[in-house]
């Protein structure tokens, strides 16, 4: 969750004035650009366990030696949190996974070059330190209470949620990686065109881009068991309402949802307030503590809904583990090709024409178990992939030629329905430092 505040203090009153604010973030095509984020688990190569906070050699020390490339810090209760530069933010998870909010970018070229650039920095900065950082989508260290916690109090108010609301949340805090990426619509019916598409489309990725098989040490018999802690983490906020997975969702729709959701917390006086209880349906009526609901306040808020793809002003895809370099590059590519390409697009939609509200959370629900493996009604997850990297690659080819090579890393893999968990289960003997090694990212 990013520590960047939407500063908009215009009072909301009615649903319109939030489908409103959506609305905003249309943009014709020729104005579309590409947001990646992506978050690394960090680990001290002398001791094999992820780094606190305020040790000398810490994440504290990481995101002060940021400052020498241009990186302005963010401070809250006087520690620095996050930090921005051009449009793009650093900032922390709560178990310490170091996240690049990648800055909005035309071209798929533009994001390896900023993806390479942070990693060259980052390298520089950890390894004085006896830091590494690598790409997995589950710590395969420790259990969550052993993970260290980032001194951030919007993360107290959320741990409290997450502790009352399902059995995994402590694991999505402080255990889970992703790489995600972020896209732009022109109108209504193209961000709900792309909504559909991009949901019906993240179990195939989460199977794609499983790298999660190991828990605590031992070896399971999940692909993605990052995939499946959403599943046990919070409904409320989590699990997306029939109205939104069928064929016709609407914004108008999206936001009745989000209005019914719990609410974590406001943001006042440069301090997080508990507001749990409430809806921001309620909050909008009846305000809170002397506050009523600004346009601010529901940017908020839409950061603490975690459905696998999620509306602000843009589209983001959330259904990925983290991975290697190829694999965090080859994440927005095989999403811009479908979705920024309206020939792929329409394909997508007619692949996926009659999988039901029902069918897709049972694909939901199986494939971080059984990967390509999950099959419901005559979709099966394996052959979908092949066909949705083809309507990638053809897409790609079309909207941004030059970044087709960011697929080929895939290709071999899907084909052979391999994915980078299948490498950890042929590779691990107990150790989880062996898997942090081998996923490194700063060995470019």
């Amino acid at each position: 969750m990013s520590s960047q505040i939407h500063l908009d203090e215009t009072l909301v009153r009615r649903e319109e004035d939030l489908v409103s604010f959506l609305a905003e973030g249309f943009k014709p095509s020729d104005r579309w650009v590409i947001g990646t984020e992506h978050e690394k688990f960090g680990w001290w190569i002398d001791r094999g366990t992820p780094p606190d906070y305020f040790d000398p050699r810490g994440i504290g020390a990481v995101l002060d030696g940021f400052t020498q490339y241009g990186w302005v810090p963010s401070v809250e209760n006087g520690t620095v949190v996050a930090l921005s530069r051009a449009g793009a933010t650093i900032t922390l998870e709560p178990g310490g996974q170091l996240e690049l909010s990648g800055a909005p970018l035309r071209s798929l070229l533009e994001t390896e070059r900023e993806l390479d650039d942070h990693l060259r920095q980052l390298a520089a900065i950890s390894e004085p330190l006896g830091l590494s950082w690598s790409g997995l989508g589950l710590m395969p260290w420790g259990e969550p209470h052993e993970m260290p916690r980032m001194p951030k109090p919007r993360y107290d108010i959320l741990e409290k949620q997450l502790n009352s609301a399902g059995k995994l949340g402590i694991h999505m805090m402080r255990q889970t990686a992703t790489v995600q990426a972020n896209y732009d619509f022109s109108d209504e019916a193209d961000a709900m065109k792309k909504w559909r598409a991009a949901l019906c489309l993240q179990p195939v990725i989460t199977a794609i881009f499983a790298a999660s098989p190991i828990v605590n040490g031992q070896l399971t018999d999940f692909q993605s068991y990052r995939g499946h802690v959403w599943l046990d983490t919070d409904d409320a906020r989590c699990k997306v309402p029939d109205s939104l997975l069928g064929p016709s969702p609407t914004l108008q729709a999206y936001v009745a949802w989000t209005l019914d959701v719990p609410m974590l917390f406001l943001h006042r006086d440069n301090r997080y307030q508990d507001c749990r209880g409430r809806t921001f349906r309620t909050f909008m009526r009846d305000g809170f503590s002397g506050h009523r609901a600004n346009v601010g306040d529901y940017a908020l808020h839409l950061s603490t809904i975690f459905p696998d793809v999620r509306l602000k002003q843009f589209l983001e895809v959330r259904g990925a583990d983290m991975g290697s370099r190829a694999y965090t590059l080859a994440l927005p590519a095989i999403h811009a090709g479908i979705l920024y390409d309206e020939q792929a697009l329409a394909q997508t939609l007619d692949l996926f024409k009659a999988l039901t509200p029902q069918g897709w959370r049972t694909l939901r629900q199986d494939v971080p178990r059984r990967g390509y493996g999950a099959a419901i009604d005559g979709f099966e997850i394996g052959e979908l992939a092949d066909e949705v990297l083809r309507l990638a690659c053809e897409g790609l080819n079309r909207w941004e030629p030059g970044a087709t090579h960011l697929l080929e890393p895939l290709l071999a893999e899907v084909s052979e329905r391999r994915c980078p968990a299948d490498r950890m289960r042929e590779s691990y003997t107990g150790q989880p430092g062996e898997v942090l090694a081998q996923t490194r990212l700063m060995d470019l």
